[in-house]
């Protein structure tokens, strides 16, 4: 064993006990919550700790990114103090924390969540209770969303059906459970670089197959674009909703392609055939979807 050092070992270890000093003035407490703060700094490369105050929730997770800030709900990322694992947290906006209603769906959310294990469905680990009574669900964290990363390149056709594979095998997974899922778009898929990984994220809207939104006293749930004409007429939805914003997904794909040639005509036809206006003319399920997205990399979709 050697006891060479760096050139610049005496000098870090001179400041480092000053650091240690330093963290060791204030509180237990403090003391935790800067050592995160050097830590997090460390673990991203960075020169300076953040200026910004960091909340925690639970007295375990710091939330160190506001993710996104909807009318109702906000959601974090946020890093485990102690394990240093990253998660996504969501709750309700502070001035929602009485909502009955919202709060009633967040717990429906967490229960359908936790019910859900699949390799393409993002996980959801558990619910918090925030010191004003406010639900938060710590869910999986995967880097990004499908949304943005159609802003930033094209897809190739293997990417594509890679994509559409992954959405349907989770769509599978949550029929089988019994669930609609209702709210299927890239803004809840769930991409970490890789298509053949995306995760189906959101299960706020959710509902048991045969259930309508009104019966949780929601006027319209969902995504326009999205969205089937059942879910927009507020009717009772089953797993063929669904299928119809994967129709709508798969044009979207399709039109970030940068190629053309027969496999894309027929992943064309398959989209149309996904998101026809009735529900008797899609595909009885996921797994009959997956099927002619099989072979529409060998031969055009043929309607039956």
């Amino acid at each position: 064993m050697t006891n060479d050092h760096p050139a610049d070992f005496e000098e870090i270890a001179r400041r480092f006990s000053h650091l240690w000093q330093a963290l060791n003035r204030g509180s237990p407490e403090t003391r935790k919550i800067l050592v995160d703060r050097v830590r997090d700094a460390l673990d991203r490369g960075e020169a300076r700790l953040r200026d910004a105050d960091c909340e925690i929730v639970a007295n375990s997770f710091m939330l160190e990114a506001l993710i996104h800030d909807g009318a109702a709900t906000r959601v974090y990322r946020a890093r485990h103090r102690d394990l240093g694992t990253f998660h996504a947290i969501k709750m309700p906006q502070a001035d929602h924390a009485d909502d009955p209603v919202l709060r009633k769906l967040m717990l429906r959310e967490a229960e359908i969540g936790m019910a859900l294990r699949h390799p393409h469905i993002a996980e959801t680990q558990t619910v918090l209770r925030l010191a004003d009574g406010r639900p938060a669900l710590v869910m999986e964290w995967t880097g990004s969303r499908l949304a943005e990363l159609l802003q930033t390149r094209s897809l190739s056709f293997g990417e594509i059906t890679s994509a559409m594979t992954s959405v349907l095998s989770g769509l599978e997974a949550i029929h089988a459970g019994g669930f609609v899922h209702c709210d299927l778009s890239p803004l809840n898929l769930l991409a970490d670089g890789d298509l053949s990984r995306l995760k189906i994220a959101d299960f706020g809207i959710a509902l048991q197959r045969g259930c309508r939104h009104g019966q949780f006293d929601l006027a319209f749930a969902g995504q326009p674009d999205f969205a089937s004409p059942e879910q927009m007429a507020g009717e009772p939805l089953d797993e063929r909703s669904d299928l119809y914003a994967a129709g709508c997904l798969l044009s979207l794909l399709l039109s970030r392609c940068n190629e053309e040639s027969d496999e894309t005509e027929a992943l064309k036809a398959l989209a149309n055939r996904l998101s026809q206006q009735d529900p008797q003319d899609r595909p009885e399920n996921a797994r009959a979807a997956l099927r002619l997205l099989g072979g529409s990399a060998k031969r055009p979709v043929v309607d039956a």
